[in-house]
This record gives structure tokens, sequence and C-alpha cells, in this order.
């Protein structure tokens, strides 16, 4: 009887939205309307991959 070969699991993807490092950089706004302005930028935790830097399966 032959051996079965066995095949490797498939790799994951790299989360596209933070490209695998599970941080992602967000925009500060401060003000209203029209004088609405960009103040800083802050690092938050990547909600696609959920800070694994690899892309969650997504189930229909």
């Amino acid at each position: 009887m032959a051996t079965r070969k066995r095949t490797a699991p498939p790799k994951s993807a790299p989360c596209a939205s933070c490209k695998g490092a599970g941080q992602i950089t967000e925009s500060v706004y401060t003000g209203r309307g029209a004088r609405r302005r960009r103040i800083a930028e802050q690092e938050a935790t990547c909600l696609d991959c959920l800070g694994t830097g690899i892309a969650l399966a997504v189930s229909s």
C-alpha cells in the first residue's frame, strides 16, 4: 500500500488593513464644522484581524 502524501495547511494571508502589523494609525480631529482639523495620529488595534496580523476567514 502506498504512503499518503500529507499536504501542508494553507498559509494565511496578511491582513489588508494593517498589512500584517496588527496596528493601524487613525487620525485625531478637533473642532466642529468648517473649523474641523487634524491634530495628531493615534495607533489602534486593527479590528479586521483583532491585532493578530492574519486575515480572519469571513463566513458568508
